[in-house]
């Protein structure tokens, strides 16, 4: 893709640096810069639905007063343009550091992240159809025989839950993705994989990637009211964070999607540590 084109034709801006970033695994990135402005083009697959809904989302928080890595609208208007069967979004440029595995930082993820869900809390919907995100990959889930089962179980019992809290969802909230800004602020970038869904979700996400015990006291500590909820629901949503781990790895174990890798052995390891998660 001609980034500097489709920056100067869709977005009417003039770049005149290109840089290529590391992309995500599912997205290509690049920084581009002009006179007095910088900003991440990201582009991601025609057919990845979630990709906008991230970005407004993401658009949503940040006039809430989180730094998110604002998307910046084309001329048209829209949120995001297809471009030669491909999504791109351009985003404001955010510098920082990523965050840690440090006590004061994974404090700090469990506190943006419930901040995140006060500013997009939503009624519930369908718990039924929203686990969805794991039977999506149904076709790839007999690649090895403890998948399906294993899936099938933690959707199972996270249905056994009742009352669950729906918001606005990063859906990847790994330490990488907190950047902590020479102000001293925390942002909280890259909306790929964002959703509405159960707040149990993000909260298990963020302690496969981080670690459990100060995320969700930090968390808690924001948003007291969650704690029963929290408390009863984790364990059985970090199962179903790890069927989504083992159920994308079978994909694309199956299907040799090799981006934003560098060889097929880190899908297997991907899907091997889903396996471990497991406790198999």
């Amino acid at each position: 893709m001609d980034v500097a084109e489709v920056l100067r034709e869709r977005w009417g801006l003039t770049a005149s640096e290109v840089e290529a970033l590391d992309g995500g695994m599912g997205s290509f990135t690049w920084l581009a810069a002009g006179e007095d402005w910088r900003v991440v083009v990201k582009t991601v697959d025609g057919r990845d639905n979630g990709f906008a809904p991230g970005l407004e989302l993401a658009e949503r928080l940040s006039d809430g007063g989180v730094t998110t890595g604002r998307p910046v609208r084309s001329s048209a208007g829209r949120i995001a343009e297809r471009v030669d069967g491909r999504v791109v979004g351009v985003l404001e440029f955010v510098d920082g550091t990523p965050l840690g595995s440090a006590e004061a930082d994974q404090r700090t993820i469990g506190g943006l992240l419930g901040r995140v869900h006060e500013l997009s809390a939503m009624e519930p919907g369908d718990l039924k159809v929203w686990l969805g995100v794991v039977t999506q990959w149904d076709d790839y889930l007999d690649l090895e025989p403890w998948i399906r089962p294993a899936c099938a179980a933690a959707v199972s019992d996270a249905l056994a839950l009742e009352d669950l809290s729906w918001a606005g969802l990063h859906g990847d909230p790994a330490a990488e993705a907190f950047l902590r800004r020479p102000s001293g602020d925390v942002a909280l970038i890259d909306w790929g994989a964002a959703m509405y869904g159960p707040i149990l979700y993000d909260v298990a996400s963020a302690a496969m990637y981080n670690g459990r015990t100060h995320i969700v006291s930090s968390y808690l500590a924001g948003r007291p009211d969650r704690t029963d909820e929290v408390r009863r629901g984790l364990d059985a949503f970090l199962r179903v964070r790890y069927a989504v781990q083992a159920a994308y790895f079978a994909w694309r174990c199956t299907e040799d999607v090799r981006v934003g890798i560098t060889s097929p052995a880190e899908n297997h390891k991907g899907l091997s540590d889903a396996r471990r998660s497991f406790g198999l």
